[in-house]
């Protein structure tokens, strides 16, 4: 198992955010959780990498304990989080953007060979790295925030609320780019979504909650598939 949350327990003051959530990745899968806005699913990604402090519950990656760890250590075990709204740094360039993801790795990684192949992979940003990042597009500095969560060479993705604020062309890209990480490299990747259609259709497994606990848990396929599970967990849409 790479990844593994036991009785996740979250809150803000008296306000309880996450209530109790357990799930699991293994290596190479795919996984989406799905809710509305206010379910408990950015909580879970904070509190997966550190950025949130958790009540109670345990986490573990690739058979270790990191519910302790501050989030920069978290980060050397290999995790990334590509967060809401990408959140570049505007006055920095595409590049120098890009090169934050490899400050304080521990492990060696070969930089530009990473570089090589992330601007293989998201050719607009080896065309506008000199530009300061602010210049991007929504959609690009989407791009630019996978790219530098991806230069690491992470063992597990976090992935929070792709589409947000997205043209549903641009939309599309992204989910197809994180559909190819998967399938072509390997990447696991953890995909936090409002956009349930857009996140299951690319997805092995699905989690769905609401305001916090986990209605369903299975195959994205059948929930997709099955009328009355779209019908409860979806709209029917």
């Amino acid at each position: 198992m790479l990844l593994e949350v036991r009785d996740l327990c979250i809150s803000y003051g008296d306000i309880r955010a996450v209530a109790g959530i357990g799930f699991a990745l293994e290596k190479g899968e795919l996984v989406s959780i799905i809710g509305a806005n206010g379910a408990g699913k950015t909580s879970i990604l904070g509190g997966i990498m550190g950025m949130v402090p958790i009540n109670r519950g345990s986490i573990h990656f690739k058979g270790k304990a990191i519910h302790r760890m501050p989030s920069f250590e978290r980060a050397r075990t290999g995790i990334r989080l590509v967060p809401e709204r990408a959140r570049i740094f505007p006055r920095l360039s595409v590049h120098e953007n890009l090169m934050t993801g490899a400050y304080g790795m521990r492990r060696k990684i070969d930089v530009g060979g990473r570089v090589a192949w992330l601007h293989e992979l998201f050719p607009i940003l080896k065309e506008r790295g000199g530009q300061p990042a602010s210049t991007l597009s929504g959609g690009e500095q989407q791009q630019l925030a996978i790219a530098r969560a991806l230069i690491s060479n992470p063992d597990l993705l976090l992935v929070d609320e792709v589409s947000m604020g997205l043209m549903p062309k641009l939309v599309d890209q992204v989910f197809e780019v994180l559909s190819r990480l998967n399938r072509e490299h390997g990447l696991t990747i953890l995909l936090v979504e409002q956009n349930a259609m857009a996140s299951l259709e690319i997805s092995h497994r699905a989690y769905v909650l609401e305001t916090g606990s986990c209605v369903y848990d299975g195959n994205a396929a059948d929930l997709l598939n099955d009328p009355q599970l779209k019908a409860a967990y979806l709209g029917g849409r």
